[in-house]
């Protein structure tokens, strides 16, 4: 595990391409991805921004996020800090931790689940300086979370004001408290790191895939938690998880990720801050690479089969199909036959002596409040915000950053400190993958900063261009040249008119002259988070393809093109002929015209040319403007990838015309070449067309 992590990280670091979905953040402007590493190798010395040797005293401060709630296993033993605050081993520090190797001499871990801002910015005024470096997550806490996933999703049973009511207060403390609370944390920090060190700040991501509805359809997958002791939810249905609904939650991510990276900036500027400061983004990387809840491809399943990127906890929200419940419901008890609403309510009613009437409802829910109320438990403690583990170890600092005051925050807590099992408290965290993607846009955003400092380039965003020309790699399908440097500009016209906006790697592509000899692709591929178009590269790239790969070559007369790729940093351009031919060095073909009384039928094979368009602006165009037009029966069809019914030519064509035409029209070779061919010499005879007509 251990060597593999390390070439993990290696790998991260020293990659000739962009791993993250973005450029790193903290003021950077000047990446060029069409640029070229000058050093094959960096060599280990003090300007080395890859070498992490001066990190011999750090910390990581912060929330759930920084903590690893349920990433690897729970550090510490019940009672003790690292128990209290839910620290898990395979958090995105701790893997820097190992990352930055033994030079690292003291690695002070504060970080606490269920910390808001008045508290991380205890954890800052009480670490141990000074230090090389932080890294921290701070502010998602403030927008009530824990309130949020209650009330509209796990426990999405008190109506849409509700929902709406905590959505409206985490936005209400983005626009309110939220910058000024971050400004305190980081001004404490300017008295713990030391001038000149360096400090990291990652933001949050957004949780939901928002394609389409499926995770708001209750037969497919049920978010809410349902329990048959929790009486206050029974007979009800939960808010659904609809598009609308997942928007909303990731426009919050957008919007804190939004004012976190307002006050970096803000303090990367400040020359009172004697410390260099970044902030890593890594918010776009779940639409990436499919690891968002909700994809179109996942069922709600955890882990989820068809999502091996999946960046986040969750519960197991799959529903099976009807059909398969019914089976297993038999398959368990044959006699049952009524679900679960069903069986409470004939419960109910014969507890109460008749029909349960809204009235008699509403009576029988008093009389389980009171009963009940103790045992209730897991309802109070989702609807609690702050972990009542990590509350013990607290008390408000007078000079602290304001309060989120988010509901239920002043509920008692019936757990007496204990708090939530971290099972359910770590969803909606990152998981195992989460982590390590949190870990490389760190360290990324981290050797950039160094970098930057150092006055040195930056290997991470040193892209190396890739140019490929198929004829090379052994591939033997090739098109027509003229078809091509047609059609790429077609191509990046419509590209230019319809490219999708605001959507990440996206790809576009289209077949040209599907079915004839001269099929080919031409297709853009961005990656690594890219989004945005130039239509002159797009140009540029097509005409280096198909006018550069292949062109003065003896052994190519008719200068066919074989296509090819170009990488040109997140945007890969190819050109693909799809299929494979006998490389043709004239043009060919033969012709046998015969009488048949009314008419004259006409036979004429060819390789080379008429290969794009089923000859209908070639043949057929060419031999009615030699005919006079009367040209009937018309059937043209290509031999493709090794069919021998062509007699060994391409292509094959037959039509009636009237009679006694072959001498003037295709005898004399006027008709073949008026369609940019030739069968003079290799027909029927040896001569332009045999034949009686």
């Amino acid at each position: 595990m251990a060597s593999l992590l390390s070439s993990w990280l290696a790998v991260l670091v020293l990659s000739s391409s962009p791993l993250a979905a973005g450029y790193p953040r903290g003021g950077r402007h000047d990446s060029n991805f069409t640029s070229r590493n000058p050093a094959a190798v960096l060599s280990r010395r003090a300007t080395d921004p890859t070498d992490f040797s001066w990190v011999t005293r750090w910390a990581a401060i912060g929330d759930s996020f920084t903590a690893g709630i349920g990433s690897g296993y729970q550090l510490g033993i019940p009672l003790t800090a690292d128990w209290f605050c839910s620290r898990y081993s395979y958090s995105w520090v701790k893997i820097l931790n190992y990352a930055f190797g033994p030079t690292v001499k003291d690695f002070q871990f504060p970080a606490c689940s269920g910390d808001r801002t008045e508290q991380i910015y205890n954890q800052a005024i009480n670490l141990n300086g000074p230090l090389d470096l932080v890294m921290m997550t701070a502010g998602g806490n403030d927008l009530c979370l824990a309130t949020m996933i209650t009330n509209c999703i796990f426990l999405a049973w008190r109506g849409e004001d509700a929902c709406q009511q905590i959505l409206d207060k985490a936005q209400e403390n983005i626009d309110t408290i939220l910058k000024d609370n971050i400004r305190d944390i980081l001004s404490a920090l300017n008295a713990v790191i030391k001038p000149g060190g360096y400090m990291v700040y990652s933001g949050y991501a957004p949780f939901f895939d928002t394609t389409n509805e499926d995770c708001g359809d209750l037969s497919k997958q049920y978010w809410a938690i349902k329990e048959w002791w929790w009486w206050s939810y029974w007979f009800s249905t939960p808010l659904k998880l609809t598009v609308d609904r997942r928007t909303k939650f990731n426009t919050l991510v957008a919007n804190i990720n939004q004012a976190i990276s307002d006050v970096v900036d803000e303090y990367a500027a400040d020359t009172s801050i004697k410390y260099k400061i970044t902030y890593s983004d890594w918010s776009d990387w779940g639409a990436v690479v499919d690891g968002q809840m909700c994809s179109p491809n996942g069922v709600g399943l955890y882990p989820e089969p068809n999502q091996e990127e999946l960046q986040f906890i969750k519960r197991n929200t799959y529903v099976a199909p009807r059909g398969y419940r019914e089976l297993k419901r038999r398959s368990l008890d044959e006699d049952a036959h009524v679900d679960t609403h069903e069986a409470a309510r004939a419960a109910v009613e014969q507890a109460i002596g008749g029909p349960l009437t809204e009235e008699k409802r509403k009576q029988f829910l008093d009389h389980l409040e009171a009963k009940w109320a103790k045992v209730d438990i897991y309802d109070s403690l989702l609807w609690k915000s702050r972990n009542p583990r990590a509350e013990v170890l607290h008390k408000l600092d007078p000079r602290a950053p304001s309060p989120p005051n988010c509901p239920g925050d002043d509920s008692p807590d019936p757990t007496l400190g204990l708090g939530l099992p971290d099972k359910v408290a770590s969803n909606f965290h990152p998981n195992e993958r989460g982590h390590e993607n949190m870990a490389a846009f760190a360290m990324e955003n981290l050797v950039w900063l160094r970098s930057k400092d150092l006055a040195v380039q930056d290997p991470i965003c040193t892209v190396n261009d890739v140019f490929t020309c198929w004829q090379g790699t052994g591939k033997k399908a090739f098109a027509n040249g003229d078809r091509m440097n047609e059609n790429y500009k077609d191509f990046c016209d419509a590209v230019d008119k319809g490219y999708p906006t605001n959507t990440l790697n996206w790809s576009w592509r289209k077949t040209y002259h599907p079915g004839t000899q001269d099929e080919h692709e031409m297709s853009i591929q961005l990656s690594n988070g890219a989004s945005a178009w130039d239509k002159s590269q797009c140009l540029d790239s097509f005409s280096r393809i198909i006018n550069g790969c292949d062109g003065n070559d003896p052994n190519n007369p008719l200068d066919f093109k074989f296509g090819g790729s170009y990488v040109r940093g997140d945007y890969e351009y190819q050109v693909n002929p799809k299929h494979d031919r006998t490389l043709i060095k004239a043009m060919t073909g033969d012709c046998n015209g015969d009488y048949k009384f009314l008419w004259g039928s006409y036979t004429l094979r060819g390789s080379g040319w008429a290969s794009s368009d089923f000859g209908q602006n070639t043949l057929l165009s060419s031999a009615r403007s030699c005919v006079g037009g009367g040209v009937t029966k018309w059937s043209f069809d290509y031999c493709l990838d090794g069919d021998k019914s062509c007699g060994g030519y391409e292509w094959k064509a037959t039509f009636r015309t009237p009679i006694w035409v072959r001498t003037r029209c295709f005898n004399n070779d006027k008709v073949q070449r008026g369609a940019g061919g030739s069968t003079n010499g290799v027909g029927w005879g040896q001569v332009g067309c045999s034949g009686s007509d």
